[in-house]
């Protein structure tokens, strides 16, 4: 069985309603395809959140949405909470607006470290990458409504979007970009899936991004108790330190593995974090 639905499963046994309580009804989206596993951390840390708040503020459902959506529609969806009322992403300043935002970083500021995959046939042109403006020079792929986009776009970066997310790792294979920056949590088990189907696929081994890019549980705004509840219990899982259990489970080997601190991380910012982002809070973070 698929780890996400795993967690959705244990979600429903052990959020079963008893007497004397309201059910708080989680609605959450599937990943962007079949081998999208992304959810399966979130999912987990909402799991945990529900359960430490379960005494305060009684039982839960989870449910998964049957649709899959664009960022830009599901961010739609999320401000009416009819088919999702609870979202995993980046932040941004107009998603703050818009909805209610938990501002305690899920994955800890892990998808700010940014590897770069590419075609194994255009290693060489990477050999030559000393500095931020060489590596602007080559093409970098993402997709069309992501945050990540615009900032690379505020940066100078040359880019091709594309609006689907398997589409993406095809367009990197048939040579449409050079690279596809993808966060430390996610490189090395979307590389494994897709492996077998385009083999070319390889993780550059010298290079690195790093933009501060938190992804927060975003809450639609007809939820509010929701909100409260979810942001108690991040705060609790953060204190007691079952965030970072979570966190070093999923991504722990993942960190070995990308070789933070030999590799040249060149810097970029981010013109789309709001004031009240906790970057006061150094315990919220990961550092390599």
């Amino acid at each position: 069985m698929h780890p996400a639905s795993v967690i959705l499963l244990l979600a429903l046994i052990l959020g079963l309603p008893s007497h004397g309580y309201c059910l708080d009804e989680i609605k959450i989206l599937p990943g962007s395809s079949d081998k999208d596993r992304r959810q399966a951390y979130p999912n987990a840390v909402l799991i945990r959140i529900l359960e430490v708040t379960r005494d305060s503020d009684g039982p839960y459902r989870i449910t998964l949405s049957h649709l899959r959506m664009t960022q830009k529609r599901a961010l739609s969806e999320l401000v009416s909470g009819e088919h999702v009322n609870v979202i995993v992403v980046a932040t941004c300043r107009e998603l703050e607006d818009k909805a209610l935002p938990i501002r305690i970083p899920v994955l800890r500021g892990l998808l700010s470290y940014r590897l770069l995959l590419i075609n194994g046939r255009n290693l060489d042109k990477f050999k030559c990458v000393d500095s931020l403006e060489a590596l602007k020079r080559l093409k970098g792929g993402s997709g069309m409504q992501w945050t990540i986009t615009k900032i690379f776009r505020h940066n100078g970066f040359a880019l091709v979007t594309g609006n689907n997310y398997e589409g993406l790792f095809c367009m990197l294979d048939f040579g449409r970009f050079d690279y596809f920056s993808r966060g430390v949590n996610e490189i090395f088990e979307e590389l494994q899936l897709r492996k077998k189907c385009i083999p070319d696929l390889c993780i550059e081994p010298n290079l690195a991004l790093y933009c501060p890019m938190p992804c927060y549980f975003f809450v639609s705004p007809a939820y509010p108790k929701l909100a409260d509840r979810i942001r108690r219990g991040m705060e609790i899982i953060s204190a007691n330190g079952e965030l970072d259990a979570l966190f070093q489970k999923h991504f722990g080997t993942h960190i070995a593995r990308a070789r933070l601190k030999e590799r040249t991380v060149f810097k970029i910012d981010n013109p789309l974090l709001s004031d009240e982002t906790p970057l006061d809070r150094p315990e919220l973070w990961f550092t390599p």
